[in-house]
């Protein structure tokens, strides 16, 4: 399963004051509060008891006993060494639980009220972007894969009401940064698909997506598995298709 900090991170933009304050002191006594009861750590956050238990259920656990092994769990943020079906199933599983409901509905409303969507993505990511451009556009006659980044940029200047939909596992490329800063300083809605991690362009994104890929390069080629990316942006789809058809 995803790790603890992994659930808050996906989980970030549903969170209030209090809860970050929870978080926040559980980061800092991790071995201590998974052996607390749910009573202590509600005395020691200034809370209430049910506090801490919509804060379990806002982070995908049944209640707060499946938060504390979680917490104990040092295995959670690693999947098997050896390539195979094992690795890939847990690989896949861990993406499932990304899948956040509330966020695919904010998403999927956004994307119907927009004038324009526009894709973008470089590399082998752009594969994944222009997939699902064509396939969104089959059901909505509005969205385009944009290849060149000042041609997006033209439009995010010279157009309104526009969603950009920025895709790239690091969240760093230079490219993908340039198109989300000008989405941003001209007023469009920013949607971002990333790995799993703090990075800079879901921190930009009105909205932002994760996807769970471990890193992988081998003599200077980068082997990153894009099948989580296609398993997200399939659930998204699939919810845009039922609202919309």
């Amino acid at each position: 399963m995803i790790t603890f900090s992994q659930r808050v991170l996906n989980a970030q933009y549903k969170l209030n004051e209090t809860e970050e304050a929870i978080i926040e002191y559980i980061n800092a006594h991790r071995e201590a509060v998974s052996h607390m009861t749910i009573s202590k750590l509600a005395e020691a956050t200034f809370v209430a008891p049910n506090a801490i238990t919509r804060l379990c259920h806002k982070l995908n656990y049944d209640g707060f006993v499946a938060l504390k092994l979680a917490l104990r769990d040092t295995k959670a943020s690693s999947v098997p060494d050896t390539p195979g079906a094992q690795r890939q199933r847990e690989v896949i599983e861990r993406n499932f639980e990304l899948i956040d409901q509330k966020r695919e509905e904010n998403v999927i409303e956004a994307l119907q009220n927009a004038k324009k969507v526009l894709f973008f993505a470089v590399g082998e990511t752009s594969y994944v972007a222009h997939n699902f451009a064509y396939i969104f556009n089959a059901v909505d006659q509005k969205t385009q894969f944009v290849t060149y980044e000042n041609q997006i940029i033209y439009e995010i200047n010279h157009d309104h009401n526009l969603v950009i939909f920025c895709i790239s596992q690091s969240g760093e490329t230079h490219q993908v940064l340039r198109v989300a800063e000008a989405a941003k300083a001209g007023g469009q809605q920013l949607i971002s698909l990333t790995g799993l991690h703090h990075n800079s362009l879901a921190m930009l994104a009105d909205m932002a997506l994760y996807s769970y890929s471990p890193h992988r390069t081998w003599q200077g080629y980068n082997f990153t598995d894009k099948t989580p990316l296609f398993i997200v942006m399939n659930a998204l789809f699939d919810d845009y298709f039922a609202a919309i058809v």
